[in-house]
């Protein structure tokens, strides 16, 4: 397990761990020899919940590197306590920075502190990250600073006027290293409001390439693209080759068309009008533009043409791209999907990358983001229909279930028509196993009696989701003893059926 490996292997990022108190040596030594994650949970926790800067320190340190290691797949055993790291890190800053000596340099509880919070600052995080960069730190402490600066700027509605003025202040410091005014730089790109807007303008017009291709790529994204648009043009055709950083390549992604459509790949549109709007669609050249083509699409008239819109609708790199607000849009694409559901499927022919059904494809896409519970009929019916295509069956499951974990309340026919799919052998398998999974989660003694029904199928993919589905938390204190029974009862080793290890780890947690 990498996750174990690395853990044992790691010592700290800035703290040389050398502890007086017995216990405290003792649990960073255990961190030397853990194998479980219950063994470094304990020892990370004593570290945590300790009085000694530099055991928080390095339990903070610790976290950070856990949830690095996490993206490989394994889970963060260190997780559950995030919102005690995050209460450490934050009681942390409020206080004065560390001395340096021997073991740590001066502010290294602080670097530690900004590194737990990098994912989850938020604007109440402003006013300690802001007396952090007044005092101009570098190296770590500013690397980290900034980059918690720019996560609180992001999910601020508002974003702290001083905070923004500040590191636009660095970034314009001629005095700092240009490597630090390209961070400080970056910690604007999810800022919103005018005056980070004016920062990256004006950032545009200096001599550096990549710190000017640092504010273009702030300023490609989102509402600021329709705004500034002709500026990236003249910007992405003015960096010679050899200059260009990865922040050049997503300007010039910005700039290039978005996607065709979902399901109507080299279906074109026959008439000069469709055709500039499907463009425009794409490559947007202003919000109003924008809206208008995409209804240009979708009043059309004409199936392709109103899936092309549909499929749009949905994708997130399609009509909300740059954010743009589709809010008045939603009742008429809803009524226009729940119609296209009406029709026959389309023919093959119509869409010849997808076959058979792309129409009805594109409204269930819908029906999984904006259906009510008044639309279970047409979903009941694409449940139940066997001759459709194998791509318009597994939307119609992924809508089923995307509807029932967003209604507050499961609607009883899409339920049985899952169930009728789930004991149905002709249906293929991972179809059955599908309308299993749409069921987890989902509150209700009529889903619990499918998942119970599916546990003690002898089919055996089936009752390995069903299983699954015990394991969730409103069912698995009540189901454990059936699940650990089927569990005993599955093949190990190579023979061991898939996501069987799911439900192992299940019970472990």
């Amino acid at each position: 397990m990498f996750m174990m490996t690395f853990l044992r292997e790691f010592q700290s990022w800035y703290w040389d761990c050398a502890f007086d108190d017995a216990e405290l040596q003792a649990a960073f030594d255990a961190t030397d020899a853990g194998t479980t994650p219950d063994e470094f949970q304990r020892a990370f926790l004593v570290l945590l919940r300790s009085k000694d800067t530099v055991a928080r320190g390095t339990a903070l340190d610790f976290f950070d590197r856990a949830a690095a290691t996490s993206r490989f797949g394994e889970a963060n055993p260190f997780e559950p306590y995030r919102a005690e790291v995050l209460a450490t890190a934050r009681e942390m800053l409020r206080r004065p920075p560390r001395p340096g000596d021997d073991i740590a340099f001066e502010g290294a509880d602080h670097a530690s502190a900004l590194l737990a919070l990098k994912n989850d600052a938020g604007p109440e995080d402003a006013e300690a990250v802001l007396t952090v960069l007044r005092r101009r730190p570098d190296g770590e402490l500013l690397c980290n600073a900034l980059g918690a600066a720019g996560t609180a700027l992001a999910s601020s509605t508002t974003p702290d006027p001083r905070l923004v003025a500040l590191i636009g202040e660095m970034a314009f410091d001629h005095s700092l290293d240009i490597d630090d005014r390209r961070d400080a730089l970056s910690a604007l790109r999810g800022a919103t409001g005018a005056e980070a807007t004016a920062l990256l303008v004006r950032a545009t017009g200096e001599d550096d390439y990549r710190f000017q291709q640092e504010a273009a790529w702030a300023l490609s994204i989102g509402e600021r693209f329709y705004d500034h648009r002709a500026l990236l043009e003249d910007l992405d055709a003015s960096w010679p080759d050899d200059e260009r950083g990865f922040a050049a390549g997503e300007v010039r992604d910005a700039l290039g068309p978005g996607p065709h459509s979902t399901y109507w790949q080299g279906v074109d549109p026959e008439s000069p009008g469709l055709l500039r709007a499907h463009r425009e669609m794409r490559a947007p050249t202003s919000r109003r533009a924008h809206r208008q083509a995409f209804r240009t699409m979708l009043y059309s008239g004409l199936v392709p043409m109103v899936a092309i819109a549909l499929d749009h609708f949905c994708d997130d790199e399609g009509l909300t791209r740059f954010d743009l607000d589709v809010e008045a849009l939603r009742p008429n694409v809803l009524a226009l999907a729940r119609h296209l559901l009406t029709l026959a499927p389309s023919a093959a022919k119509a869409a010849p990358e997808t076959g058979t059904g792309a129409g009805h494809a594109s409204a269930l896409d819908v029906l999984a983001l904006l259906a009510e519970p008044e639309d279970a009929m047409p979903l009941t019916v694409a449940l139940r229909r066997r001759d459709v295509e194998a791509l318009v069956r597994e939307r119609a499951l992924r809508a089923a279930q995307d509807c029932l974990d967003r209604w507050e309340e499961p609607e009883a026919r899409v339920v049985a028509a899952l169930e009728e799919l789930i004991f149905d052998p002709s249906a293929a398998m991972d179809d059955r196993t599908l309308a299993v999974i749409a069921l987890f989660d989902v509150p209700g003694p009529q889903v619990t009696a499918v998942l119970l029904r599916a546990a003690h199928s002898h089919v055996l993919p089936v009752q390995v989701e069903g299983a699954l589905g015990l394991t969730y938390g409103h069912l698995i204190d009540q189901h454990r003893d059936l699940v650990r029974g089927l569990v005993a009862s599955w093949p190990d080793g190579d023979d061991e059926p898939d996501r069987a290890w799911l439900v192992r780890q299940a019970l472990r947690d």
